[in-house]
Formats: C-alpha cells, sequence, structure tokens
C-alpha cells in the first residue's frame, strides 16, 4: 500500500469533482446575473424612452394637458398613482408616490403589453461576474487540499515499512 500516491489519487479525484461541482454553480450563478443585467436594461430602455419622460412631467406637475389621464385606484390601499400609456410596448406605468426607490424617473413600476412588470433593478456589480469564474477554482482547491492535508497528518502516524 503507497500512502503517499493514495492520497495524491483521491485529492486529484475530489478537487476534479469538486471543480465540477463549482463549474456547475458557476454556471447557475451566471444565469442569475445575466437575467438581473437583462432586467435592469429592459427597464432602463422603457423608462427613458419619450413618452415615459412626457407622462413623468406630467405627473410630477400635475399636469394633464398633452398627457393620458393618470388614475388612483378606488378603494386601493396603496393609493398606487398610474398612468394607463398603451403606446410603445408600455401598458401602465406605476409612479413611486413616496420616492422609495429614490430614483430620478419616479418610476415605481412599468407594466408591458405582454403583462411582464418590471421593477426598476440594480445592475449586477463586476464582483458577481469575477465570483462566478471563481466557484470552479474554490471548487477544485477546497476538496484538494483537505485531503492533501489530512493524507500528511495521516502519513505522520504511519512508520515506514523498513
Amino acid at each position: 500500500m503507497n500512502l503517499r500516491e493514495g492520497t495524491r489519487r483521491l485529492a486529484l479525484l475530489l478537487g476534479v469533482a469538486g471543480a465540477i461541482a463549482g463549474g456547475f454553480v458557476s454556471y447557475l450563478e451566471l444565469q442569475d446575473v445575466l437575467s438581473q443585467r437583462a432586467r435592469h436594461n429592459r427597464f432602463e430602455q422603457l423608462a427613458k424612452l419619450d413618452i415615459v419622460q412626457q407622462e413623468r412631467k406630467c405627473y410630477l406637475q400635475g399636469s394633464q394637458v398633452g398627457c393620458s389621464q393618470s388614475h388612483l385606484p378606488i378603494g386601493a390601499q396603496l393609493d398606487q398613482p398610474y398612468a394607463e400609456i398603451n403606446k410603445d410596448g408600455i401598458k401602465t406605468i406605476f409612479w413611486d408616490k413616496d420616492h422609495v426607490w429614490n430614483d430620478a424617473s419616479g418610476v415605481y413600476s412599468i407594466e408591458t403589453d405582454t403583462g411582464q412588470t418590471l421593477y426598476p433593478t440594480p445592475a449586477p456589480s463586476a464582483w458577481l461576474y469575477f465570483l462566478a469564474v471563481l466557484f470552479p477554482i474554490f471548487g477544485f482547491f477546497i476538496p484538494w487540499g483537505v485531503v492533501r492535508s489530512v493524507g500528511w497528518v495521516g502519513a505522520g502516524f504511519v512508520q515506514p515499512a523498513k
């Protein structure tokens, strides 16, 4: 029995298995990051349209001249102001009455003509992309290092044959 060679092979095997598992986790994390980026870009694209800017100006000034009719739902608990647009892929704009989002656009959410509701989503940081790259690396080195460490300690208790 060769403890040193067996430990080395076991460490490599578990390291490769860990790298594969890390690659799977990395793929899942990257899908979430890309989805967040797409939601952010779609909301920003719609919020910057001229029709939204015009409606925003009407909402902030309280003017109805040249604007769609802004509404407050009857009996709604949130009293969420909104404007029905039905143009450029936007069905309804919901305004941030209390400025919870602290967003310059004042848009709480946008409902598209396909029924999708978009909220202001922050752009994912570059750190999340870097983290996705690190998962397979950590997946290799953590099990590899643990097996090598346990093997090194265990080798101290085994007396070599003379």
